[in-house]
């Protein structure tokens, strides 16, 4: 987690940071990292690195978390925009992801997450039955007849969503798929799951 100096930076500064944090993590491991090459780009002192983060694999826990965070807020968004058709909101922001520039923030958003300890990204938030965000995601599941009733059900099936549209991303991005066939493994997943495999 970073220090409240840095959460208490001007927003300006705080999104430089984080592109730079970015530029720095998405295409290397953190062991490539030296904290010399980001205090470079941020063209601060190595002691600034320290009052801002405890060590590299905070700052790196750090973007991975943020990027996690929008990333699966606009998963939830395009479902919400086809909310009846659960599936096909997934398959449109699937499509969306495959035809990012390659040099844009997004998409190294992406190609962070899914060369990342995704793990990380996937510790299950403390969610209770008065949150808006579960709340609404409950709605989306009804408004879909799925037959899911329990609270905890319904968190498990959001992680387990997540976890359905990021290994169809890193299959896209490890295999170099054309957007096409990325949309054709994603149908062969969702055939399995509502019709299953037997």
């Amino acid at each position: 987690m970073p220090k409240d100096t840095f959460l208490n930076l001007s927003a300006p500064k705080k999104e430089k940071m984080d592109m730079i944090l970015l530029d720095t993590f998405y295409n290397q491991s953190i062991s490539q990292v030296k904290v010399s090459h980001i205090v470079e780009q941020m063209e601060m002192s190595r002691g600034a690195f320290y009052k801002y983060f405890v060590d590299l694999e905070d700052a790196y826990a750090y973007i991975v978390k943020k990027q996690s965070l929008l990333i699966h807020q606009d998963i939830l968004d395009y479902i919400a925009q086809y909310k009846n058709d659960f599936f096909y909101g997934i398959e449109q922001y699937l499509v969306f992801c495959s035809h990012l520039e390659t040099d844009s923030a997004y998409w190294k958003g992406l190609l962070l997450l899914t060369r990342a300890d995704y793990q990380r990204t996937m510790k299950r938030l403390d969610l209770d039955d008065s949150s808006y965000m579960l709340k609404e995601w409950i709605s989306l599941l009804c408004n879909n007849d799925f037959q899911i009733h329990e609270t905890q059900e319904a968190i498990s099936f959001l992680y387990f969503t997540m976890e359905v549209v990021m290994n169809s991303l890193t299959d896209f991005i490890i295999n170099n798929w054309s957007p096409e066939e990325l949309i054709v493994d994603y149908h062969y997943k969702i055939k399995w799951i509502i019709k299953g495999i037997k």
